[in-house]
């Protein structure tokens, strides 16, 4: 929204400015623009710098705007010297803990709560497993099976990372599910 009143403002701006404004308005964005990347190439020099000395940004108190570009082979990088991973806990699902709601006429698991308002806004019922209707009882199992293939395969991708991590520090060794 504020983009939109921002660029409502520059036109109106713009059509009061003449040539020679216009003239000094794009020097001055060329300006900031050659700013903004002197900043952003600093930044990336400071991700190489502290990579290269083992830390993370964060770790020198560093913390990345939205606005600064990274790429995603960087952001890898970071995550992999990081420091200790997340020991991972499987959490078994419980059928009773379970909320559903039916989309097109199909029944659907609802893997996280942050989905709920979300649907709730687009006027979806999410209702717990006790309010499933008898029709869709036949659907609740697969749905279920499925949930716990997921989380069955993540855990076991985290153990990995743990495993990895947990060798070279000298901590206790996961088995996978």
């Amino acid at each position: 929204m504020n983009f939109l009143l921002e660029k409502r403002e520059v036109k109106k701006a713009a059509k009061e400015l003449s040539v020679t404004k216009i003239n000094e308005v794009i020097s001055i964005l060329n300006e900031v623009l050659a700013d903004r990347q002197r900043e952003i190439e600093t930044i990336e020099k400071l991700q190489v710098f502290a990579r290269e000395q083992g830390f993370t940004l964060e770790q020198l108190g560093y913390k990345l705007s939205n606005d600064a570009i990274t790429t995603s082979e960087v952001t890898e990088t970071e995550s992999k010297h990081s420091g200790r991973p997340t020991k991972p806990k499987f959490k078994t699902i419980n059928v009773e803990s379970q909320f559903f709601y039916v989309e097109d006429g199909k029944l659907y698991l609802l893997k996280t709560h942050t989905m709920k308002k979300g649907l709730i806004d687009r006027g979806i019922d999410v209702f717990p497993f006790s309010k499933v209707d008898k029709k869709f009882s036949a659907q609740v199992q697969p749905l279920l099976d499925s949930a716990t293939a997921q989380a069955t395969e993540s855990f076991n991708a985290k153990v990995d990372v743990w495993n990895e991590w947990a060798k070279s520090h000298g901590e206790e060794i996961l088995s996978k599910k």
